[in-house]
């Protein structure tokens, strides 16, 4: 009942994000003769809606050359907005759900009916308190394709080696194909997953149990990598941003671990509180004890190697939690019993946290329900002067207690800055797009 009704809750979250930003640009046939989609200034007339499945590889085939390797993400991105929304809407609650199931799964090891409230609210915490940008990561349509899915994917390819690390399991044949579109995912957690599964080949050698299926998936996980990492986009798209960029990598290192690095690690540092209590009141194995620091090392990987990208988002960060996350839950089994006595002894602090966290996603349900109505009234104000020269439209506004309380969980001022939102001036590429797709000749914020 309680997974049921946070999955309602998320349900009606992604019914209440409409299409913003990138996946206006995603609606049309990636331009690779031109500056792509996603550019200020780009001629719109050269673009063409995006009409069948042919025209999404196509587009994608372009998109590989001139911008990113990100194929297999951006092809579901490119799949949902061009159907109708509430399709991805359903399609991202199973997902969610599946992404929740694969973290128990690998971080426990124990069957799905042994699931109880304990690790579940632990999960949904974390996902919730811990991850960075949520609205980006697991909300918004081409954000949750690049990270919330490809996390799952990840997850999926990693589920049969944490299953044979715990109890001799038979690793599935298909394992190749699932690895392969692991490998080519997104990079910190695609990355992070090769040297997971380097850890786990190590293990099964030493153990005298390293199947052939194992040795198959790990090779297929780096073919799709290489795909990934050595697309010719990734170069060309730094020229074309070359000018966004930090001028030197002094000055790149210092922005990355400012403006990502470190957000994202006092975000999700809560997450070390039961791999600490494991070590200073549990440490039941060394098997355990390796698999809490493989996790957590390949979490601390994933930031590490950010701080050396171009550019770190927040955002970029989501491999890293979901990593922790899955250390956390192994350290939280084998200390259960000092958790769940700590708690029965502190209900007015349950209580107190629950209220907390009921609050703070009624807040996230109001600030985005108030994000549509704007949005809704954007598109009357549209309608009525379809065929203006320009069309002004009020900026979006968010409560004044938002970003205070409910930070990226929901939306705030940067992610409206950064895109979720059109610009008072017509050059930009996301007034361009949006007035290319709805027709209009010209539309800016007021």
């Amino acid at each position: 009942m309680l997974f049921a009704a946070y999955l309602a809750i998320f349900f009606l979250r992604n019914l209440l994000m409409p299409n913003v930003a990138d996946d206006y640009s995603y609606k049309f046939i990636w331009d690779g003769a031109g500056k792509g989609n996603l550019i200020n200034g780009i001629d719109t007339s050269r673009l063409q809606p995006v009409e069948s499945l042919g025209d999404i590889f196509y587009s994608q085939w372009q998109h590989y050359f001139t911008w990113g390797g990100r194929s297999v993400a951006h092809i579901f991105a490119q799949f949902f907005v061009w159907q109708e929304k509430i399709f991805f809407d359903v399609a991202n609650v199973f997902v969610f759900a599946a992404l929740v199931l694969l973290l128990f799964k690998i971080g426990t090891g124990l069957p799905l009916r042994s699931m109880n409230k304990t690790f579940l609210l632990f999960i949904l915490a974390g996902l919730y308190f811990c991850t960075p940008a949520q609205i980006i990561t697991t909300i918004w349509l081409t954000g949750t394709c690049n990270y919330l899915w490809m996390s799952a994917l990840e997850l999926l390819f990693l589920l049969p080696f944490a299953m044979n690390y715990r109890k001799n399991f038979q690793i599935p044949n298909y394992t190749f194909l699932i690895a392969f579109l692991a490998g080519w995912s997104i990079e910190p957690g695609a990355a992070v997953t090769i040297f997971i599964t380097l850890m786990f080949l190590i293990h099964f050698r030493h153990e005298k149990n390293l199947q052939p299926q194992m040795k198959l998936g790990f090779l297929f996980l780096i073919v799709g990598f290489a795909i990934l990492m050595l697309a010719p986009g990734n170069l060309h798209r730094m020229e074309l941003i070359g000018d966004h960029l930090p001028p030197s990598k002094l000055q790149m290192l210092y922005t990355n671990f400012f403006g990502g690095f470190l957000p994202v690690f006092l975000r999700e540092v809560i997450l070390f509180v039961p791999i600490i209590f494991y070590f200073v009141k549990a440490k039941t194995s060394p098997k355990v004890t390796r698999f809490i620091l493989i996790f957590a090392a390949g979490s601390i990987l994933s930031l590490a190697m950010m701080m050396f990208s171009p550019i770190f988002p927040e955002r970029a960060g989501f491999p890293s939690t979901i990593f922790l996350l899955i250390a956390s839950l192994a350290a939280l089994k084998e200390i259960l019993p000092l958790v769940e006595e700590f708690f029965r002894r502190r209900l007015k602090l349950v209580t107190i946290f629950a209220v907390v966290w009921s609050i703070s996603l009624l807040g996230c349900l109001y600030v985005e329900y108030n994000f549509n109505n704007q949005l809704e009234m954007r598109n009357k104000i549209i309608a009525a002067h379809k065929n203006d020269d320009l069309i002004v439209v009020p900026p979006i506004e968010l409560p004044n207690w938002s970003e205070t309380l409910l930070g990226s969980r929901t939306w705030d001022k940067l992610t409206l800055l950064l895109g979720g939102d059109l610009k008072s001036y017509d050059s930009n590429n996301r007034n361009l797009i949006f007035a290319r797709y709805h027709g209009l000749k010209r539309i800016v914020t007021r």
